[in-house]
């Protein structure tokens, strides 16, 4: 404990006394203005939108409770007048699960739920005023469908 103490006042010291350097602005480099403002000098700012949500959930049944918040970040980047690509970033976290089923069934839903992922991915071409093409990754949730007994007693027709 004395040993954390000491390196604790000595970094303390030290940097008191230390000084920075100034460094004058026609000394340093000069700012790029050849890349027209542009990020890496390829990406344009202004064709880049950006939104976020944030979504609180509760469910409360016989079987058990939940809440789940999200936040999404939606992303769009607009690389021509006919291509436009755009993405959305989803942080989800579970503060509360309970179940009937035990105390190991909540935490392991409660875990399911937490993390980060890309919900949605789309990349846009325009090809003329009457047509477009679209493609498009959904991460859909699957909770509807949870099934811990593995695919042999999965029944999408809920029979």
């Amino acid at each position: 404990m004395k040993k954390l103490a000491i390196i604790i006042i000595s970094l303390l010291v030290l940097s008191a006394s230390s000084n920075a350097q100034y460094k004058k602005p026609e000394e340093g480099s000069r700012i790029n203005r050849s890349t027209n403002n542009l990020i890496l000098g390829i990406f344009n700012p202004k064709n880049f939108t950006m939104n976020q949500s944030f979504e609180v959930s509760m469910l409360s049944s016989a079987f058990g409770n939940i809440s789940v918040t999200s936040y999404v970040n939606s992303m769009n980047y607009k690389v021509s007048e006919k291509l436009n690509v755009s993405a959305d970033v989803r942080l989800s976290y579970s503060p509360y699960a309970s179940s009937s089923l035990g105390n190991s069934y909540s935490k392991m839903l409660q875990n399911d739920l937490n993390g980060l992922s890309l919900s949605r991915l789309s990349v846009d071409y325009k090809l003329s005023d009457n047509a477009f093409i679209k493609f498009e990754y959904r991460k859909m949730d699957d909770l509807n469908y949870y099934n811990h007994f593995g695919d042999y007693s999965y029944d999408r027709f809920y029979r």
